[in-house]
């Protein structure tokens, strides 16, 4: 089972520099509240992450991000069309077992900003209509 972990992780990171600065250009592939949302997160997590000096915590840390950035390429390629965008994905409880309290709080929190982006920009959208 750990291997199958494993395997899904991304061979060869980026540099930090370089992943940072990916994630933000993907982003603007997104809509304006959930860009605004995301480059916000992305630049708090990389900042507070910038002291770490445990090599396999930021291992580990990097190749989330790498995934993320994988992800969203997939997302908001040209080949899927816009009103079939499906943001994000689901945990499963084996990833949700290894969080601490502090980063399901934090998890709880991005989940109830994004829902409220989503609801405000679709607001936005009927009432344009």
């Amino acid at each position: 089972m750990a291997s199958k972990h494993l395997s899904s992780r991304p061979k060869n990171l980026y540099p930090p520099l370089t992943l940072y600065r990916q994630i933000l250009r993907i982003h603007r592939r997104l809509p304006p509240s959930l860009r605004l949302l995301g480059d916000d997160y992305v630049k708090s997590e990389f900042r507070r992450h910038r002291d770490v000096t445990n090599p396999l915590y930021l291992v580990g840390f990097f190749s989330q991000w790498q995934s993320y950035l994988e992800e969203l390429k997939q997302q908001t390629s040209a080949s899927v069309p816009v009103e079939e965008i499906r943001y994000g994905k689901k945990l499963d409880s084996e990833s949700l077992e290894k969080f601490s309290e502090q980063q399901l709080g934090q998890l709880y929190e991005l989940r109830n900003e994004t829902k409220a982006s989503i609801n405000k920009e679709s607001s936005e959208q009927l009432r344009e209509v």
